[in-house]
């Protein structure tokens, strides 16, 4: 049933994907980049990655470590690319918990943190979001998906705060136990698409 359910959403994640190499985009740090499932406790993963909007670019890496095998941490460095503000350093840091919802897939709760520092304003503001993934019916393939809400506040010479969607659709194929790629669409104010590796050191 698992297989099936998400090989139905499979069809959407494409679309998601590739409606967002035309669309602009708000995007601090790596996207999901993620499944839902349980990991080894003491897993150490490094993700070198990419974030591509009209507007705004992201280029870094991530850090993730299994505290327990229902929860991980995370951390994002990188450098943030704006059309009108330079390149400029940026950080997010966060987790993902893993907890049995439904029983068509697996499921988890994410929540990040992220701040950039750019030439004209800063940017800061935090991300939660519910995430569902699943194998399909090619081996190693995985879908995931999350719906969930960003909060964002620019600093200039006032603060402008907003509350936005945040909507992604991915997939992750395992070359190896130890390899995996990523390629992922995402709606926070704006569509974009990224993509990753995920390997064990």
């Amino acid at each position: 049933m698992k297989r099936q359910f998400f090989n139905r959403t499979l069809l959407i994640t494409g679309l998601v994907i590739g409606a967002a190499w035309s669309s602009p985009a708000q995007r601090v740090g790596l996207p999901v980049f993620d499944t839902a499932d349980r990991r080894d406790p003491g897993r150490f993963e490094i993700m070198p990655g990419a974030a591509f909007g009209e507007d705004m670019d992201f280029i870094g890496a991530r850090a993730s470590y299994s505290l327990l095998d229902e929860l991980r941490g995370f951390i994002d460095l990188g450098r943030l690319q704006t059309d009108n503000q330079g390149s400029n350093l940026a950080l997010q840091a966060g987790g993902l918990f893993s907890l049995p919802m439904f029983d068509f897939c697996e499921t988890a709760i994410r929540a990040a943190g992220y701040y950039a520092n750019t030439d004209y304003m800063d940017i800061i503001g935090c991300d939660l979001m519910l995430v569902c993934s699943g194998e399909t019916l090619l081996d190693d393939l995985y879908v995931y998906s999350g719906i969930g809400v960003d909060f964002s506040e620019r600093k200039l010479y006032t603060s402008h705060s907003e509350v936005n969607p945040s909507v992604a659709g991915g997939l992750c194929y395992q070359f190896t136990k130890n390899f995996q790629i990523f390629l992922e669409g995402d709606y926070v104010d704006g569509l974009y698409v990224a993509a990753g590796l995920s390997f064990r050191p």
